[in-house]
């Protein structure tokens, strides 16, 4: 038996084995129940589940135990994890009247016409719009719709067999179809202050909006309704179709549950993709490094979070700050901007504010395509404008004065 163990021993051993890679994962294993915080954020009946191999659906059913115990147990090999769907809202903005022409004061204040002055627009750049959608038609906005080639637009036809139907202008996870309009009003307003279409090179009061990247191109995506609220769920989704199509930045002017697994990985994934993924502080003055607010307290590398300033470049008092998770300021207070029906609207807000720093990152990766997330950063922490009394992590305000010569800098150029 020199070779061989004594057959007590063997028995043993082998039962030692077949125990451990035996071993079953449970449906409470995979299942990441709501903490007591983000109970109230839960969609009754409505859960989300994501497999091993990548892709992941949502499924209903009439309880949490029923769902565990039904289709989470009748599906447990292929289960990498699985929680509940929870809701978001956009961060609603203030509506304020104003005289016919417009103020464009926010991107007179950033700078961005002495790049316009160069030539450097935003050309080339995609920027998605994840939110309640866009009035497609608006004129300065009917031409910046980054648009599917690969589809035919109302022929009910999946084209470019990607799972949605005619999703040329966008998707609407709402309605779940093509893009065809704003749910609200807050995903035009958005897109506007990005890249409403100009041929100015100076900022200044017009009878017309002033996009920050005019001649950038606008995915929008709507999963918020027309009271601005939406699933996780779809959120989720629309991030990660915004980066199937090659934008570059995807601007998050909403908030929701500081639960949700799915957002968390899905925008730690963005940053081997080199997509920018910038989000609204949201607008609770409140220090969102103590008082976690998601996606704006999530600490990524693709992840710019943007707080609001007004035309006194004091921080706007409703703005989220901290000196960690908030990374920069912006103006964000009576930013004039498209709303649906051919009409512009000041509204005030972090969701004006993020946008307006969406817009600036678009001018520099249009002139300097192949830059870093990292280097982006960077460049606009070192060239904003400098407040000892912001409470944001580059205590400043953004200015793209010389934020393209620092990128370069930093480039090596």
């Amino acid at each position: 038996m020199s070779q061989l163990c004594r057959p007590i021993v063997c028995i043993i051993l082998t039962t030692l084995a077949l125990s451990a890679c035996g071993k079953q994962k449970t449906s409470s294993q995979v299942y990441e129940k709501a903490a007591e915080e983000c109970v109230a954020d839960v969609i009754p009946k409505q859960f989300v589940v994501h497999y091993t191999d990548g892709h992941s659906e949502v499924v209903h059913a009439e309880s949490e135990k029923a769902f565990l115990d039904g289709f989470v147990a009748q599906n447990l090999d292929r289960i990498e994890f699985a929680e509940p769907d929870y809701l978001v809202r956009a961060f609603t903005p203030t509506a304020t009247p104003r005289a016919a022409s417009a103020d464009n004061w926010g991107v007179a204040r950033i700078g961005a016409d002495q790049l316009w002055a160069q030539g450097i627009r935003g050309s080339g750049v995609a920027i998605a719009v994840v939110d309640s959608g866009m009035d497609i038609q608006h004129p300065q906005l009917v031409s910046r719709v980054f648009v599917n080639r690969a589809e035919i637009p109302g022929n009910n036809v999946d084209d470019d067999a990607n799972g949605l139907i005619d999703d040329y202008y966008g998707y609407d996870y709402v309605a779940e179809k093509g893009l065809t309009r704003d749910n609200q009003y807050h995903g035009t307003h958005v897109a506007g202050i990005i890249a409403a279409h100009h041929t100015d090179n100076a900022a200044s009061a017009t009878l017309h909006v002033q996009g920050v990247a005019p001649e950038s191109k606008i995915l929008p995506l709507a999963f918020l309704n027309s009271q601005g609220a939406g699933a996780m769920s779809d959120g989720v989704l629309a991030i990660r179709y915004a980066a199937e199509r090659g934008v570059r930045v995807i601007n998050a002017s909403w908030g929701g549950s500081i639960c949700s697994r799915s957002l968390r990985d899905e925008i730690d994934s963005l940053e081997a993709k080199n997509v920018l993924f910038v989000a609204a502080s949201g607008n609770e003055a409140m220090n969102i490094d103590r008082y976690k607010s998601y996606p704006a307290s999530l600490q990524f590398p693709a992840q710019i979070t943007v707080g609001a300033t007004g035309e006194n470049d004091l921080m706007s008092d409703y703005s989220n700050y901290g000196s960690q998770t908030v990374h920069l300021f912006a103006p964000g207070t009576l930013i004039v901007s498209t709303i649906p029906g051919n009409q512009m609207a000041a509204l005030s807000g972090t969701s004006m504010a993020a946008p307006m720093f969406a817009g600036a990152a678009a001018l520099l990766l249009s002139a300097e395509p192949t830059a870093k997330n990292s280097q982006l950063r960077q460049a606009f922490y070192n060239t904003a404008f400098k407040q000892n009394t912001y409470m944001n992590a580059s205590h400043g305000r953004l200015d793209l004065r010389q934020a393209l010569a620092e990128l370069r800098r930093l480039m090596g150029k």
